[in-house]
This record gives C-alpha cells, structure tokens and sequence, in this order.
C-alpha cells in the first residue's frame, strides 16, 4: 500500500506544521518508498502501521513501565520476551535457542514480511530464502575441481544490536526508529551460554564476550534474513573477486563455500581472511577444508562429486529401516531400536520415515522412487 502523500500533507498543514517540517518527512517518506519499504515515522506510526499498542512497543524495548506488560520474576519487574533453552552440540558444548512469545513473534514476523524481505540480496547468499534450496546451494559446486569449505566462528552473535541498526537506518530509516527495531530484533544470551565459550572462542571474540550485547537470537523468525543482510557486503566482495579469479562462490548462513572446476584458480586462506575480517565476521579455523575431485566432496550435507544427491550413507539408513519394517513389523523394529526412537509410535515413526523420503525426492527423484515403492509396501497398522 503506497503512502498517502496528499493526505499527509493536507493533515500537516491542517496541524499548522511547518513547510520546512512537511518537505523534510515527505523527502524521508518518498526515499523509503522509492526502495519499497514501508513509510514509518516513529514508533507510535509503527504500532498503529502494525495493529498493537504503542505502550506495548515501548514496553518490549524497555521504554515504558506500564504495568500490563509487565511480569514479575526473581529479577524484579520486566517483560517476558523469550523463552530461553539450550541444545547440546555434535562435539561439545551448546547452542541457546531463544523463542519470542507470540506478540514478540506477531511483530519480527511483520518485520520480516514488509521490511525485510525487500532489501536485495546477492545471488550467492543461498540460505533461507523463500523457492531456494540447499540443492541450489550445492548445484553451484557440482562437479568440481576442488571445493573449499569455510564456516564463520558464532555467526549469529556477532551480529549485535549496533549492527542491525546499522540495517535500518541504510534503509533510510530515522535513528530513533531505526534503534527501537534494531531492540525489538535483538536479546541478550544468559551467562551461562557466555560461561560455555572455549578458550579459542575467547581469544578470538575478546570484545565480544566481555561487553555481552544484545545479539541476533537464534529462533526469532528475523533473525536468518537480517544476517543475510549484514553478510551482503561480504557476499558483493567474494562476488566482485570470483569473477576476477574464475571460481564459483556461494554463502548457505555461516557455509561459505567456494569451488573451482577445470579453470580458475581459489583464492588463499590469507585473503579470505581478510575479506571476513574487514566485514566484522571471524573464521571457525576448526571449520575449513578442502575437498579434491576423485574424493568425497559435501556441501551443505549434499554430494557434489558426480552430480547433486544425498549421500550413499543416508539412503543406505533409511533403505535398512524400511526393509526392517517389512520384514518384521514396525511395532518390532522400533522395539529393536529403542534408542534412537525412545517416544515413537508407529503413526511417528511413519511420518518420520516419509519425511525423510520426501527430502530424498527433493533432491534426487530417481533415487526415491524405489523407496517410497518399499515404503507403501509396509503394514503400518494405523
């Protein structure tokens, strides 16, 4: 919905408002326009632009004491935002997962939609963004030469508050407002996920763990595409030197990959280091490697040595459970594999088998076709 200039500035004038004060906030609003983004002034247009109350909003930054808003915990009076809990990684430590209450969730979501979503991306930035995949992550690395595969060190956090107000006021956003929804995007983590930081993690992220900001939290529906946006610059420059050097580059959130086929040459750890470095980004150097033609190579969980497929591995995994569940029942199989399905009925396991099936067909039909023929052989019982 386009904003209403004529009115605003016929209401303005009614106001007896300024022509200084009018030309100022009709160049503001036909700047954002210009770049499809939505006019909002200030915080209370934005509350009344999303449907909630203002007191609401301030409230969720911190800007209001109203009593409705307010719950009362061991610290005292404050707002309940998220709901905080933490998932144990593959090799050691955690990850804290922080999901917003509905109203919190309602209003990133509004952000995502109508904001977000229309600042222009890279086309090398392949993670989550709506009809792009990880097979179109890793199509651009299939039959490669050599694949070299870089992660960035705690990605999410060291996308601060400053930073993503640095998102909104690029977009033309005025600073007040541009800070409030950099606090509506943002949390802080507990300190016992700052307390988990490895001495490496430490040492490289010395400012980081000592100052604690509010950071993008893993969870929050705006999170994934305001990292994108940050990383955009970082994605224009390994762009802008791919097709200097002829190698073939794509970004899947914190998997950098780059690829060269019969020609071209990678670029050298020295100078992507720099690139990430200058960009406010660090390199996991636990997390980097290379993988040559003749060997496996892996992007994003998907071979790309001869073609695009699941690995051999997986369909091998999910051709054994469904053999097993034609031969002696599903109740039996996940009798035999407690284990690994401890809360599993057969309707469970059921939908977790065809999930799994489903991703198969996503990226190589082919080699689901036999596995959803054995599937519908299964007496499920249900």
């Amino acid at each position: 919905m386009s904003f209403p200039f004529e009115q605003f500035i016929q209401n303005a004038r009614e106001e007896n408002r300024s022509e200084k004060f009018i030309d100022a906030c009709v160049k503001y609003a036909e700047k954002l326009e210009s770049n499809n983004y939505p006019v909002i002034f200030a915080l209370p247009h934005l509350a009344i632009v999303m449907g909630v109350q203002s007191d609401f909003l301030k409230a969720l930054i911190g800007e209001s004491k109203d009593i409705r808003y307010i719950l009362q915990s061991n610290e005292g009076f404050k707002i309940k935002k998220y709901n905080h809990f933490f998932i144990k990684k593959r090799n050691k430590g955690f990850r804290e997962i922080m999901a917003p209450h509905k109203d919190l969730k309602y209003i990133q979501k509004w952000l995502l939609f109508n904001v977000l979503s229309k600042y222009p991306l890279t086309d090398s930035c392949k993670g989550f963004r709506k009809g792009i995949s990880i097979r179109d992550n890793a199509l651009v690395h299939s039959d490669a030469k050599v694949v070299l595969k870089v992660d960035l060190l705690k990605f999410y956090d060291t996308i601060t508050e400053r930073r993503v107000f640095g998102v909104f006021e690029k977009m033309g956003y005025a600073k007040n407002l541009s800070y409030s929804l950099a606090k509506l995007c943002t949390a802080k983590h507990h300190d016992k996920y700052w307390l988990d930081f490895s001495y490496s993690d430490k040492q490289t992220l010395t400012e980081l763990y000592k100052e604690r900001p509010s950071i993008l939290p893993q969870g929050a529906p705006s999170s994934p595409t305001l990292a994108n946006i940050v990383a955009t610059k970082m994605d224009k420059r390994f762009d802008a030197l791919a097709k200097k050097m002829n190698f073939s580059y794509s970004r899947y959130a914190d998997d950098l990959t780059f690829s060269i086929k019969d020609e071209g040459r990678l670029p050298n750890l020295k100078l992507i280091r720099e690139i990430i470095s200058d960009e406010n980004f660090y390199i996991n150097e636990n997390k980097i490697s290379y993988m040559y033609k003749g060997s496996k190579q892996y992007v994003t969980g998907l071979t790309v040595a001869n073609g695009v497929h699941t690995s051999k591995r997986y369909r091998k995994e999910i051709e054994r459970h469904i053999h097993f569940c034609r031969r002696y029942g599903v109740e039996e199989h996940l009798s035999r594999n407690k284990k690994k399905f401890p809360y599993y009925n057969s309707l469970k396991f059921h939908d977790w088998l065809y999930g799994h099936i489903c991703f198969i067909h996503s990226i190589d039909r082919k080699a689901s076709e036999k596995l959803l023929n054995d599937f519908n052989k299964i007496n499920w019982f249900i």
